[in-house]
């Protein structure tokens, strides 16, 4: 085992590099939160201006669940759920440029009525329910359409100021750097700060159920200290949540990959079968490098490192170990030779089984 409490994580100007580096990000799984609760379920609904179309609802595993026909803007649905949980529904749209439209509900035994605005139909429509989740559901994504819309006019201002410049300012090159900033910030207000959504929805609703699968959409893995600030402030049903709980462990590794952690354990031994001596190696910063024979852009990493970071750190005492999660010893040692890595290595072959897989995030 590899421990070390005088080695600390510094991030470094290159993407992605810390003194535990991350090769491999997290799949998020977005999987139904299934409960055993089934009844039945009843939907009615209004669409406008459809005349004829569909309403289909799929489970996570996208397996077409229930379906309704929109018949002069209306369509209903009486049927039995089989269990409590995240759904998607797709719906007609002539407004929508694919001519279908989907957002999530989450839908357990009760009444909904659901109303689609067809001149909003980038917005999440409007729902009534029984169900408390569902309304939570409905809450943040209102919050959600407030920051969209807010980011839509704020483009639309900037592409005023744009259409101000002519064509002959451009070619002059009088204005082409104002024009450029324009079209730099044009893009930014274009996007929304998903984050922020996030946190103003848990600052208004603290107590929601939900908080767990809202976040797994959320990149929580780029910043986790903050995120599991966050967490720290669930709700006991949304940290009770079977999204809760994979989080839960997940952020509690993460965290421990922030800049200025104590290294963490790893497992394995050198190419000779030894144990590495971290204190040996006598360098200020130490960069564990997880990757996998079988896994290219993890191998195109080593090209980085030999090209720009080793010649330009190495020197000022930073160095690095790689840890495979190969489990085949022999293109282990083929990906190492074929790399040129002349630093230390160390595995423990044991594939995603190994303890070095929780900790890489991989």
């Amino acid at each position: 085992m590899l421990g070390n409490k005088n080695v600390t994580l510094v991030k470094t100007q290159y993407p992605c590099h810390y003194e535990i580096c991350m090769r491999c990000f997290l799949a998020l799984l977005f999987t139904a939160c299934k409960h055993s609760q089934s009844g039945q379920i009843e939907i009615t609904g209004t669409a406008d201006g459809v005349s004829f179309g569909n309403i289909i609802i799929r489970d996570q595993a996208n397996t077409p669940v229930f379906r309704a026909d929109i018949t002069d803007g209306k369509f209903h649905l009486k049927e039995v759920l089989q269990y409590a949980g995240y759904y998607k529904m797709i719906y007609s749209s002539s407004a929508a440029r694919s001519g279908t439209r989907e957002v999530e509900l989450y839908l357990e035994p009760g009444t909904y009525s659901i109303d689609i605005d067809q001149q909003k139909i980038n917005d999440y429509p409007y729902i009534t329910a029984s169900s408390p989740l569902q309304t939570q559901l409905s809450a943040f994504n209102a919050i959600r359409d407030t920051a969209r819309h807010e980011a839509h006019n704020k483009a639309i201002e900037i592409t005023k100021q744009m259409r101000q410049i002519s064509d002959a300012e451009i070619k002059s090159t009088s204005q082409i750097g104002r024009f450029n900033d324009l079209q730099a910030k044009q893009l930014q207000a274009n996007q929304i700060d998903e984050f922020a959504v996030y946190k103003e929805f848990m600052s208004k609703y603290p107590d929601n159920a939900i908080a767990g699968h809202l976040m797994k959409s959320l990149p929580y893995q780029d910043n986790p200290v903050a995120y599991y600030a966050i967490f720290n402030k669930f709700s006991v049903l949304a940290k009770n949540s079977d999204d809760g709980k994979e989080l839960e462990v997940k952020l509690k590794e993460l965290t421990k990959l922030s800049p200025g952690s104590p290294a963490p354990d790893i497992a394995g031994t050198t190419l000779d079968g030894k144990p590495i001596n971290i204190k040996a190696l006598h360098k200020k910063i130490i960069l564990l490098d997880f990757w996998r024979s079988t896994n290219g852009s993890s191998r195109d990493n080593h090209e980085e490192l030999i090209k720009t970071m080793l010649p330009e750190l190495r020197a000022k005492g930073f160095g690095v170990i790689s840890v495979s999660l190969d489990t085949d010893q022999t293109k282990w040692q083929q990906a190492i030779k074929a790399d040129g890595m002349d630093w230390p290595q160390v595995s423990d072959l044991k594939g995603d089984d190994s303890p070095n897989a929780a900790t890489s995030g991989y």
